[in-house]
């Protein structure tokens, strides 16, 4: 079939979603083209498996998730998890350390689909709105659960701030997903090793790798695939290492990618 071979993966937030948080049907249905003649096509985000699925309603997804940046290879349509990696236990303390120096900033630790709270923040109700969300308050037992992320979480600047007093307790693999989201990550996981995996999992050659992106937990996995696009209003270091540029997400970027693949097959 005419896509048979390729494999799309693009980040949700500003990639594939629009500033609305919202997929358009323009999206839908050019995903809906792209699985329907033989391609593979999923979603790689800092997500975990409720908060994605809240959003991907109607969307053809025929391959393996890469959510919590890498952190969780999951099967979206059977709710299984296919790999996972956990943050090492050393490196909990940190979390420790800032939340009694710095109570001001908030701080989520993701153990399987389970979200647990251990501060506060301007967004903790943001989880809320989510269907068959298990969110709970920081308990004893949480600590020795296996982690596969902790985010903090403040505005724009106060991340800017404490990013680098953060890495004074905690040096491992780290990545920003948003203005308001530091995300600490397992050492040995990202969306790009993610890729890899999937990508060797249907036997894809990675020149038919295709992955698109916005922000800075995305350019590992641009830097993984064959072909890579950040959308334009991607951060500049993320449009710096992929190979085009994309329309923004508020005009059907993903669209136009698949687009582009089907001029390139010719």
């Amino acid at each position: 079939m005419y896509f048979e071979g390729y494999l799309l993966v693009t980040d949700m937030d500003n990639t594939l979603m629009n500033r609305r948080s919202a997929i358009s049907e323009e999206n839908l249905r050019a995903v809906k083209y792209f699985t329907d003649n033989g391609g593979r096509f999923t979603v790689a985000t800092g997500r975990g498996a409720v908060t994605a699925r809240d959003k991907i309603e109607g969307l053809a997804i025929n391959a393996p998730a890469i959510l919590q940046n890498g952190a969780i290879i999951y099967d979206l349509n059977t709710g299984s998890v296919l790999h996972e990696w956990h943050i090492a236990d050393e490196r909990k303390n940190a979390v420790k350390i800032m939340r009694e120096k710095y109570p001001f900033l908030g701080f989520e630790i993701c153990s399987g689909d389970d979200v647990y709270v251990y501060a506060k923040c301007h967004l903790t109700d943001r989880l809320k709105k989510l269907r068959d969300a298990k969110v709970s308050e920081m308990t004893d037992e949480a600590w020795t659960l296996p982690w596969t992320k902790l985010l903090m979480i403040s505005t724009k600047e106060v991340i800017d701030e404490y990013i680098p007093i953060y890495r004074q307790y905690d040096s491992g693999h780290a990545v920003r997903s948003g203005d308001e989201f530091f995300d600490i990550v397992p050492d040995d996981a990202s969306k790009g090793k993610a890729l890899g995996i999937i990508a060797d999992m249907f036997g894809i050659e990675k020149s038919h790798v295709i992955a698109a992106g916005d922000h800075f937990n995305d350019i590992d996995l641009l830097k993984a695939a064959g072909v890579s696009y950040a959308v334009e209003n991607a951060a500049d270091e993320v449009k710096a290492v992929a190979d085009f540029t994309a329309p923004p997400c508020d005009k059907n970027a993903i669209a136009w990618i698949i687009g582009e693949i089907e001029k390139s097959i010719g």
